[in-house]
């Protein structure tokens, strides 16, 4: 019962800094990866809300996994923190536990988290990905909302040209407006012109309407039999209305599946059927490669020089050469040249495609290994968290946040560097992505000793005192 206890109030102290501190960073970096780097791209588009809403619920759900290393650094910190300033570590250590089984019962949340995450980056988001991309894709091709400045001829709508001479100042009343309609794709052939009117859109938003009032519109008429001939239309109204569709306006959706083919939008099972198929394509390609160069490359030459494809051939080559009339040597060594320079463009066009498809693979591979990492980053940053609040004795805001935050920042800047290494194909895939926790584990081991044995490893002045002994001992000597 006494055991008991105790868990329940070491994963009530974890647990609310825990989903504290993962809200807030997915909430700054939801603001810096998703609403800083793309404002530009929303701004001026007349997006729907409900794009908008969509929009950013798949990106903040996708950003929840990049975060959650930097939850469990901060929220063991806290938690640990906490406890040993107010002496409830020590208060348990005095009744013969042991740190190992004070950290247990947040141990095992931590395991049954990396779990989840596992589930989440495997399943839900590929799904979350695919959908944020896509619609990303498509905000960004939509173009902006068309704003007609007075005196300034408006060219953004496709086919039309229109210029405004002056706005009331409700913007409601146009006046002196021209319209150049270049839909029939003849050239400037019908223009309008008109004393005032008035601009709205239709219910759909599909079309701009445009109501004319006291103008002209004119129209030259080409005669298909006879294209030099051309006939003239004029038509004097008081009010004309004119539709003008406003398609490259409107958001316009594109079929999901295109977006799929990339390793952040599949599953590992999927990621690994795609790579085995590029390894089974590459090695085919490869083998032709050669295949190709061993004989059909081989086979041209010698025939340019007409030589049979015999040893004894090709070890008396300059004998030929030298039987040879000069021009015959020539041409002989003319065509020899041309296809050793066609078959270097093969080779270099097939190198370059084999080496596309390598990247490509190890693109695949990296993020196969990336789904994984994040699960086992979360075990051993706990073993970061805990013991160094643990050694602190401080809770709250303070120092162990400018302890978490230096701590993530290395291990995140370590996880880029490699990462990069990885797809730059430098490093294995495999190496690029887990040297950062390599890197962090002997440092998690350390601070668990240090912690579990009581080390003051933060305490100044256990470091002056070294410090002043050691300068002691020199003067002695």
């Amino acid at each position: 019962m006494f055991l008991k206890k105790l868990h329940i109030l070491t994963l009530k102290s974890f647990i609310p800094p825990f989903v504290v501190t993962l809200f807030v960073s997915v909430f700054l970096f939801f603001l810096v990866q998703v609403v800083i780097t793309y404002l530009d791209d929303f701004l001026g588009k007349g997006l729907r809300s409900w794009d908008l809403v969509q929009l950013f619920t798949y990106a903040w759900i996708a950003i929840i996994p990049q975060c959650i290393p930097l939850a469990v650094l901060l929220g063991s910190i806290m938690a640990f923190g906490n406890m040993a300033e107010s002496y409830e570590l020590a208060a348990m250590k005095s009744t013969g536990l042991s740190l190992f089984s004070i950290i247990k019962p947040a141990f095992w949340a931590i395991i049954v988290l990396a779990c989840g995450v596992f589930l989440f980056n495997n399943f839900v988001l590929p799904v979350m990905t695919l959908k944020s991309e896509s619609l990303l894709w498509d905000i960004r091709q939509t173009k902006p909302t068309f704003a007609i400045k007075e005196g300034i001829f408006y060219n953004k709508i496709e086919n039309y040209t229109l210029r405004v001479g002056s706005k009331s100042q409700n913007k409601d009343t146009l006046r002196e407006i021209f319209i150049y309609d270049h839909s029939l794709h003849q050239g400037n052939t019908i223009q309008m012109y008109a004393h005032t009117g008035k601009m709205s859109n239709t219910a759909d938003t599909s079309a701009l309407v445009l109501t004319l009032r006291n103008g002209n519109r004119y129209e030259e008429i080409v005669n298909q039999g006879a294209p030099n001939k051309r006939s003239l239309s004029q038509l004097n109204f008081k009010q004309l209305q004119v539709n003008i569709p406003l398609e490259d306006f409107k958001l316009k959706r594109t079929d999901e599946e295109q977006f799929k083919n990339g390793g952040k939008m599949l599953n590992m099972w999927q990621i690994s059927s795609v790579t085995d198929s590029l390894d089974k394509r590459l090695f085919r390609r490869v083998l032709d490669l050669k295949n190709q160069s061993s004989t059909y490359f081989f086979s041209r030459t010698a025939a340019a020089l007409r030589v049979h494809k015999d040893s004894t051939s090709f070890k008396n080559i300059q004998q030929f050469y030298d039987s040879l009339k000069t021009e015959d040597y020539i041409r002989c060594i003319q065509n020899a040249m041309s296809i050793a320079r066609s078959n270097l463009g093969v080779v270099e066009l097939s190198g370059s495609n084999i080496k596309r498809e390598e990247m490509e693979i190890i693109q695949f591979k990296t993020e196969w290994h990336l789904k994984i990492v994040v699960c086992f980053a979360c075990i051993i940053l706990f073993f970061v968290g805990a013991p160094l609040g643990a050694i602190i004795k401080k809770g709250g805001l303070g120092l162990p946040v400018v302890v978490a935050v230096f701590f993530f920042l290395a291990y995140f800047i370590l996880t880029e560097a490699f990462t990069s290494l990885a797809y730059d194909g430098v490093l294995d895939p495999w190496q690029g992505v887990w040297a950062p926790l390599v890197i962090f584990l002997p440092i998690s081991i350390f601070l668990t000793y240090k912690a579990a044995n009581d080390s003051a490893i933060f305490d100044v002045s256990i470091y002056y005192m070294w410090i002043v002994k050691l300068f002691k001992k020199k003067k002695i000597a």
